[in-house]
């Protein structure tokens, strides 16, 4: 695991280094959901565009972004 995010739920979004996967944690520990990614090596996730539900994941392997929706916003840390 590498980069870590939270949403305004407190849910927290992992990248999976090497499993080329972001995992979706509940506040309990819980695993929500696997967001599969076209390259093995995500190193980094950020939330942002206007309504902060867009997830931004660096690829290593891959030399660039991937992008995909979220449910709730990222947490900003001005809130």
């Amino acid at each position: 695991m590498d980069g870590i995010r939270c949403d305004i739920a407190g849910n927290l979004y992992v990248t999976r280094y090497g499993k080329g996967t972001i995992a979706k944690l509940s506040p309990q520990g819980e695993l929500l959901l696997e967001i599969s990614l076209k390259g093995k090596k995500p190193s980094n996730i950020a939330f942002g565009g206007k309504d902060g539900r867009t997830a931004f994941v660096t690829l290593q392997d891959r030399a660039y972004l991937e992008t995909f929706r979220v449910e709730k916003p990222g947490r900003s840390l001005k809130q």
